[in-house]
């Protein structure tokens, strides 16, 4: 790889860790100190949140577009840009507007900057030969983000140090790692028509890039299967993340331990992300998707029960391995089947769709209010993910099969 395309992937991924870091993996940490200072209910707090996941899900697609307009450098400028204003507001908030404001911006900066248009870029900077491995190693990189987050945001609370200071800090940051990126971007990096110019058309080994519009693409069976998929591991990782520690406290456990097994589980999953980037060079895609979603049966099946430590463990492990390696192999799957030039757009896409799972945490709260316990919900989760699971493994390549020639048609 030239040494340009290897420090424009070390930046991409980069930014996917900061904006992981600094905003899923830890808004709940620092947002105990926002409400105690601003007299918030719980409910309100939530809604930050919420907004935060709404938007990343809404603009998920419309990064696709952006990047395919505007080209990467006006992309990651402005993307860049929208996060860095996002970190300001919610560091400079003083009421429920703003924050909701901020949060909401702060949304649309991560969908703008992650992996839609991130996988695309490493991809593109990457020979085929290497290219899964290239982009395990870039989402692992967003993963581990979600690992270090919390124990930063952590740090600074226990500091004492005023809880402004951590969004401030985020905002600079944002700002150097994405100016870095545009200053890397070059033509030979463009999406779309301008990459047609910019590179011959026998110099792209993607081939089925040529053969497949987005369109068509979104509206064969693998396509929605792979959508459905990604949407169950969501539904699971989600409600993991907002209730995995309370449940496991519920059920008898230590606070401290139910905190470790949260921050075991999204270690195992950045780990996961690495090594489907490793497995897939012996491994098809679709069976590293078959593996993530049985992982998630048995994860979700363990923390449904789990009232012993082996059982917390498990839950964790595969848990973790479930969604990790679910964000691979879904990825993989689109590029493997459709060309890497239409990822951004199916990604986009299957994105959108899961922003569905949103519903998730409501939902097992929902269940824990009438049944008095979240191991039913957590059931019904596994069970969706063995019915995904036989959905993937009965799936055909859609290259493969007797309708291709005619939906490219």
């Amino acid at each position: 790889m030239p040494l340009r395309a290897l420090l424009l992937s070390i930046a991409l991924g980069a930014v996917f860790f900061l904006i992981t870091a600094t905003t899923f993996a830890s808004l709940g940490v620092i947002l105990p100190a926002m409400i105690a200072e601003f007299s918030w209910s719980w409910t309100t707090g939530g809604l930050g949140f919420t907004a935060l996941a709404l938007m990343t899900g809404v603009f998920s697609p419309v990064a696709a577009t952006s990047l395919e307009r505007l080209g990467p450098r006006t992309h990651y400028a402005l993307a860049g840009a929208v996060m860095t204003l996002g970190y300001a507001l919610i560091g400079g908030a003083n009421g429920v507007a703003s924050y909701l404001v901020a949060a909401s911006l702060l949304g649309a900066g991560f969908a703008l900057l992650a992996n839609v248009p991130g996988t695309y870029l490493v991809g593109r900077a990457t020979a085929p030969k290497w290219r899964n491995i290239a982009i395990g190693a870039y989402l692992a990189a967003g993963g581990a983000g979600g690992v270090v987050g919390p124990l930063m945001a952590n740090a600074l609370v226990s500091s004492g140090a005023d809880w402004r200071l951590y969004w401030f800090g985020s905002a600079l940051a944002a700002a150097l790692t994405t100016a870095f990126i545009v200053a890397l971007c070059r033509r030979s990096d463009a999406f779309g028509p301008e990459a047609e110019r910019a590179i011959p058309a026998s110099a792209d080994q993607d081939a089925r890039s040529q053969s497949w519009a987005p369109k068509q693409a979104m509206a064969t069976p693998a396509f929605l299967i792979i959508a459905g998929a990604l949407t169950v591991a969501y539904f699971c990782g989600v409600t993991v993340s907002t209730w995995s520690v309370t449940h496991l406290q519920n059920a008898g456990l230590a606070p401290a331990f139910a905190v470790g097994m949260l921050s075991l589980y999204a270690a195992s999953n950045a780990g996961a992300r690495a090594l489907g980037g490793i497995a897939a060079k012996r491994m098809r895609a679709k069976t590293l998707l078959v593996a993530a979603l049985l992982a998630n049966v048995f994860g979700m099946t363990a923390l449904a029960f789990a009232t012993s430590l082996p059982a917390a463990v498990a839950f964790a492990i595969f848990d973790g391995f479930a969604f990790g390696m679910a964000l691979f192999a879904t990825t993989a799957l689109l590029i493997d089947y459709f060309g890497l030039k239409n990822s951004p757009a199916l990604l986009g896409g299957a994105n959108l769709a899961a922003t569905v799972a949103m519903l998730g945490p409501t939902l097992a709260g929902r269940t824990a209010d009438e049944w008095g316990s979240f191991a039913p919900i957590f059931m019904v989760y596994a069970g969706a993910a063995l019915v995904a699971a036989a959905a993937v493994a009965w799936m055909r390549d859609p290259n493969a099969a007797p309708s291709a020639v005619e939906a490219k048609a």
